[in-house]
């Protein structure tokens, strides 16, 4: 969304500070962030400033305003440049006591599991932020309308639309020439879902807490991010974007020191690229997992188990992965350093991602960050894709 209106809404988070009732200034942070791929021979360094504000316009209302510009430098087999301006969230939310509604562009959380959520649908990604940094910060905004009604503070409904489709990204920087882009390097046709009511997306989610559990249901209907291919004839190749519906479960309860998750997603109707070939294959899959976390001394520390499974309609074998998740954070010295390792391992393919971030305070808002991740195995799922995108990074950050 490199348009005028996200300029303009980028402006006006950062000149909101001597608005509405003289709250306090936006907050956020500028940064240089430099990173390597030996196996793509790219190296890049991009910057990027973030603002974000809260305005409160009586009892009532609520403003959130927040976005980034970011610049790139790179050499990616050549120089590359390029920039960009995006709102991370421009919402105005009506509050009552009992209903919240809110529209602009914002982004959905669904899901309780660790980094690969099923039931998380509503918001594409930025495939280079989720390997770099995590899903939250890969979380792309939407433009979109929700409507939170509350019974009690035990259960509350939540219907989410999105009046026009929006795509994934491999990088929201040059796109074409990132080393994390792994589509085909053949001529094709960006078929975009038209920006009509029929291509509308929209869902709901019930949560509830019962006893110590907490636990809600979803549904969504919507089209898959991330382009696929398909030939049209033997000289032409579109690129589509098939609709899903998924129905999705999950909960969240503590015994003892542990907290236990859960998650379910099932599509009934979904879509798959067949391997090596322009082909989308209509079918149903689902996504069940589980996991556990605990707090340990210095430490907290997670793992999960994630199941996929694919069925055709063409009547092929389907397919099944299992996906091992693990994870572990320490601070030391009182917040001023901080670890975390995040793994990912696929049995089936032996693919496997391990991303390592540490985290130095040099003063209370000037931060150092490095980061190395690993890739290893090939194969069809999603870490297997990306077998050669090892990288290394160090960023600086400045916190305003």
């Amino acid at each position: 969304m490199k348009t005028a209106g996200a300029v303009l809404g980028f402006t006006l988070i950062c000149t909101s500070g001597a608005t509405a009732n003289a709250q306090s200034a936006p907050a956020g942070y500028v940064s240089v962030f430099a990173d390597h791929l030996p196996n793509r021979d790219a190296t890049e360094l991009r910057a990027r400033i973030f603002a974000e504000h809260t305005i409160d316009a009586g009892s009532h209302v609520r403003f959130v305003l927040s976005g980034f510009a970011e610049g790139l430098l790179a050499n990616r087999g050549g120089t590359v440049t390029d920039t960009v301006a995006e709102p991370h969230e421009l919402t105005v939310t009506l509050r009552t006591k009992r209903l919240d509604l809110a529209a602009g562009f914002g982004r959905v959380v669904w899901g309780r599991l660790d980094e690969l959520q099923p039931t998380d649908v509503v918001n594409p990604l930025d495939v280079s932020r989720f390997f770099f940094e995590g899903r939250s910060e890969a979380r792309l905004a939407v433009p979109i309308v929700r409507a939170t009604l509350y019974a009690g503070e035990t259960a509350s409904i939540e219907a989410v639309y999105v009046p026009f489709f929006r795509r994934g990204r491999f990088d929201r920087l040059a796109e074409d020439s990132s080393p994390f882009n792994i589509a085909p390097a053949v001529p094709y046709v960006d078929r975009l879902p038209a920006r009509t009511a029929g291509n509308s997306q929209g869902g709901a989610r019930v949560s509830l807490t019962t006893g110590r559990v907490d636990w809600s249901v979803s549904a969504y209907d919507g089209f898959r991010p991330l382009g696929m291919y398909s030939a049209t004839s033997a000289f032409f190749i579109d690129r589509v974007y098939p609709r899903f519906t998924m129905v999705g479960a999950d909960f969240e309860t503590v015994a003892g020191a542990w907290v236990v998750r859960g998650e379910l997603a099932a599509f009934p109707r979904d879509a798959f690229q067949a391997p090596a070939a322009a082909v989308v294959v209509p079918g149903r899959s689902f996504d069940v997992g589980g996991g556990v976390d605990r707090k340990a001394g210095e430490y907290r520390v997670s793992g999960q188990v994630l199941v996929h499974h694919e069925a055709y309609d063409d009547g092929a074998q389907g397919r099944t992965d299992v996906s091992l998740i693990v994870s572990a954070d320490r601070s030391f010295a009182r917040q001023k350093y901080e670890g975390r390792l995040f793994g990912v391992y696929n049995p089936s393919s032996d693919a496997a991602f391990v991303r390592g971030i540490a985290k130095a305070a040099l003063r209370d808002n000037v931060a150092l960050e490095g980061s190395l991740g690993w890739f290893t195995g090939t194969g069809t799922d999603i870490i297997g894709r990306f077998s050669d995108s090892d990288f290394v990074y160090l960023r600086l950050k400045y916190f305003f």
